[in-house]
């Protein structure tokens, strides 16, 4: 039977709610994205613009202003406002979940003359329904619009016709205004001066025009190009507005759907807080930056991926000055490698790929098991692919600490989906593999239905579902397939919040491995990481950010002992031995790689080739 697409409405809203590449929280939890077609290189999750009835923007975006050109940001939407809003959504997509199901019915009565007539009978459907959707979608804004984002991104789930209506969406929506975005930078960072007062040049056309904000390309006085984030004077309102009501209805079915939404929501309802505040995200961008320059075990290391940083202290709440990012954002690569006679599956294609894999593992292993504070959005959009393959991570809005506790329950339990996965298939050995999985997936805080509730195949398999192989048999015949009844996703009850992330992350890690067909086991890359964090459990530390303050010269003489200053002021010379020699890696892998190019096509082609047979033997060795 075809599923029709709005039967995935809530499932697309929930999708939305932590954003494009994880699909959080019930039907479609932890599914891989197409890597080809995914959001805007801005990333912010989303919403809204221009509906009258819920703030006092005008029909371009703008906000009313006051006399004095003050740019005022509205009040949040009232309960009236909002179910209003709720109302006038559904009013106009239920006909079309309704036309799908009747369809169905006639179907069932009376059947086509064919497999093709009735394929033929369902894409006319899906022209009319996708229409209907894109069209309410693009005059309700808000957060429908991650909504459309994302089945946009589900090539897996909705049809074409869907699929390619909506991807309009992915390339930002309509920008504001030059006039508006230089009102809100001379109010939030200039007191009212004129922008030359800061800037050199400051260009009026966007990088990127997203629900939440947009970002313009800029150089300061002292001759710095950076980039500049700002947030869309009308976006709050709608926004949390809508995430009220996904809360509201969430709560009230919670009895009737079959994962916790509410959860789902809360945690998207908390991340869009910070979001919503630039001072937030630019304190999140440090904080990550430390993390990935760090190892688990806390000591220094070079980083696999770059973060832009704020530059000085040019942010406000709605205004964020950072470093500019060249680069290609992950998911128009491939487009861009073709560009440039680069085809996929080819040995350079494959080497990028591992390479961007590698990077991306190691990065979020260290933020997970490590400092514990997580990039929260991960998806390709926001991930920028510079020359060599260099990786940047940007957009750091959507953010989460991990308590000590629940890093070390996480590195457990990813210890045993490898155990697991490494060991036997038969006997008791297996068993007790399972059976430690179970235990560790409802230690973390996994509740499963209740007549579910004792079945450790089940708790194993959510464990498995989430950090193990994508291929991998799940125990007691749990399927992998997300859409499927035997799912285990479909089967849990309520799941921490954390959940949500981590899936994120993990999914965006599996999704490019198996679009790029690369083997890859996420238990096995972060098996290291997790052996350090669980060695050093006993030993608790300052957070990196904290060491580095209590290190530093402007630190308070009186609350630091001599010895203890002296104790930080000495380098350990087995950490600037590991560095140089990072350091000289990637030196002589640029001086490789600029060789290489400059080689005939056809000796280049075998020196590639050379070299992806030996990372997939490096890779095969590690598994």
């Amino acid at each position: 039977m075809r599923v029709p697409p709005l039967a995935l409405l809530l499932l697309a809203t929930s999708l939305a709610a932590t954003c494009s590449a994880f699909q959080p929280g019930t039907t479609a939890l932890f599914r891989a994205p197409a890597a080809t077609s995914l959001p805007s290189p801005l990333g912010a999750v989303t919403t809204g613009a221009d509906t009258a009835d819920a703030t006092a923007a005008d029909d371009d975006g703008a906000p009313s202003s006051s006399s004095d050109d003050t740019i005022e940001f509205p009040p949040p939407l009232t309960s009236i406002e909002r179910t209003k809003r709720a109302i006038e959504f559904y009013k106009r997509v239920l006909p079309v979940l309704a036309a799908y199901k009747a369809k169905e019915i006639e179907l069932k009565f009376k059947p086509a003359a064919s497999e093709d007539e009735e394929e033929r009978i369902w894409k006319d459907l899906d022209e009319w329904g996708s229409s209907r959707i894109a069209e309410t979608i693009q005059d309700m804004k808000g957060f429908y619009v991650k909504t459309g984002q994302v089945i946009s991104t589900r090539v897996d789930l909705f049809p074409p016709a869907y699929t390619e209506k909506l991807q309009a969406l992915q390339d930002g929506i309509e920008p504001m205004p030059f006039e508006l975005v230089e009102g809100v930078v001379r109010q939030e960072l200039l007191d009212g001066a004129p922008l030359s007062d800061l800037f050199r040049s400051f260009d009026e056309e966007p990088l990127g025009a997203a629900s939440i904000a947009q970002v313009h390309k800029a150089t300061l006085l002292d001759g710095r190009t950076v980039a500049v984030k700002l947030q869309r004077p009308n976006v709050e309102p709608k926004l949390l507005g809508d995430v009220a009501n996904l809360k509201r209805i969430s709560k009230a079915l919670a009895k009737s759907l079959p994962v916790d939404y509410y959860t789902v929501f809360s945690e998207l309802g908390d991340a869009l807080v910070n979001e919503l505040d630039f001072l937030a995200e630019a304190q999140a961008m440090k904080k990550i930056d430390y993390a990935i320059s760090h190892c688990t075990d806390g000591s220094p290391a070079q980083r696999p991926v770059t973060v832009p940083l704020p530059v000085g202290e040019l942010v406000s709440k709605r205004v964020l000055v950072m470093d500019f990012v060249e680069g290609v954002p992950l998911n128009r690569l491939q487009q861009k490698m073709k560009e440039k006679g680069i085809e996929p599956g080819s040995p350079e294609s494959k080497i990028a790929g591992r390479r961007i894999l590698n990077s991306l593992s190691s990065a979020f292993g260290r933020m997970i098991f490590g400092a514990g504070f997580i990039h929260g959005d991960p998806h390709p959009g926001n991930i920028f692919i510079q020359e060599g393959g260099a990786v940047s991570l940007i957009d750091c809005g959507q953010f989460k600490a991990l308590p000590r506790k629940q890093r070390l329950q996480l590195a457990e339990l990813v210890l045993a989906v490898d155990a697991y996965q490494k060991g036997p298939n038969y006997g008791f050995v297996h068993k007790e593999a399972k059976d430690k999985l179970a235990g560790l997936t409802r230690a973390f805080g996994v509740k499963l239905t209740e007549e579910n509730k004792d079945d450790d195949d089940l708790a194993a398999s959510v464990a498995l579902f989430l950090f193990g192989d994508a291929d991998r048999e799940l125990p007691g015949g749990y399927s992998t397939n997300e859409l499927d009844e035997k799912s285990p996703i479909k089967l849990i009850a309520s799941f921490p919040q954390e959940f949500v992330l981590l899936g994120r992350a993990t999914v965006l890690l599996k999704g490019i491995a198996k679009r790029l067909d690369v083997p890859f086991s996420l238990a096995e890359k972060w098996r290291q990481g997790c052996q350090l964090t669980v060695s050093a459990a006993s030993d608790p530390q300052l957070p990196l950010w904290g060491e580095s303050l209590a290190n530093s010269p402007a630190g308070d003489p009186e609350s630091t002992g001599t010895s203890a200053k002296a104790e930080a002021s000495k380098v350990k010379f087995s950490q600037v031995a590991s560095l140089l020699k990072v350091w000289g890696k990637g030196k002589g892998r640029r001086f490789i790689e600029r060789v290489v190019k400059k080689l005939p096509p056809e000796l280049r082609a075998k020196v590639l080739e050379a070299k992806l047979r030996q990372m997939e033997r490096q890779d095969t060795s590690t598994q």
